[in-house]
């Protein structure tokens, strides 16, 4: 299982910032939608923890833009489900309890199930093998940026999000509401075969429904109890440092 590390100080924050800024400085229609990409990273690589306050004159200072676009970014960002705004203290990264990651992962299993069955009946060769090389890219890589585009586009093409527009949008819904919890960590060791993407789509290539659909909902939760370990040590972590 992959661990946050230390937390980042201020000045590792910011500088982290701008490295994205960088990488996100071209090819934007607006700042804001550049700022929602930058300050969505952030989020998930774990540079802006859950339950971080998130002061809007520091990001805009950070990432070298004004505090208009970044405003209207994590209002975009609370309607993902990243971010929440408290009446008193401002926006703040969303932190997720173990309650509602249970129910996410209800209906998570409900969607993805139908939507495996769903495209299992339409997949061509094609497509098995643009998934063999999605899922040998999203099992060779540990966490942050790089494996949430990458976890991102195979499960978009496994279950053919071009034909389902709908049931896709709503997936992805859900896994944002997740956080930096999932999308922004492996929760099995890299390169352990268990639950593996390059397993699921050994099963998906020789036709078998319902085997996919057993290992696909196995997948799902054993990353749940993944995701709900880790909730527990940072409640407990909170109440130590507050004892």
């Amino acid at each position: 299982m992959v661990q946050s590390g230390n937390a980042a100080s201020p000045k590792e924050r910011a500088e982290a910032l701008q490295k994205l800024a960088q990488r996100h400085g071209a090819g934007y229609r607006s700042v804001g939608a550049m700022a929602y990409d930058i300050i969505r990273d952030a989020i998930l690589d774990g540079t802006l923890p859950p339950g971080m306050k998130l002061r809007q004159e520091t990001l805009a200072e950070s990432i070298g833009i004004s505090r208009l676009p970044i405003r209207s970014a994590l209002i975009q960002l609370e309607a993902d489900g990243l971010v929440i705004f408290h009446a008193r203290r401002g926006a703040m990264v969303r932190a997720l309890s173990v309650e509602e990651a249970t129910e996410v992962y209800h209906l998570r299993t409900l969607l993805e199930k139908e939507a495996l069955r769903l495209a299992m009946a339409e997949i061509t060769p094609e497509r098995v093998a643009r998934l063999r090389d999605l899922a040998k890219t999203a099992d060779d890589i540990s966490e942050g940026g790089e494996f949430v585009e990458a976890r991102t586009e195979f499960y978009a093409t496994l279950y053919d999000a071009e034909s389902r527009p709908l049931m896709w949008e709503m997936i992805e819904q859900l896994r944002l509401k997740l956080g930096r919890y999932v999308l922004g960590w492996r929760l099995v060791s890299p390169g352990a075969h268990d639950h593996s993407h390059s397993e699921l789509i050994d099963v998906v290539a020789a036709g078998d429904a319902d085997e996919a659909l057993r290992v696909l909902e196995s997948h799902l939760n054993h990353v749940r109890d993944g995701v709900i370990a880790l909730l527990d040590a940072a409640a407990t972590e909170a109440a130590g440092e507050s004892a």
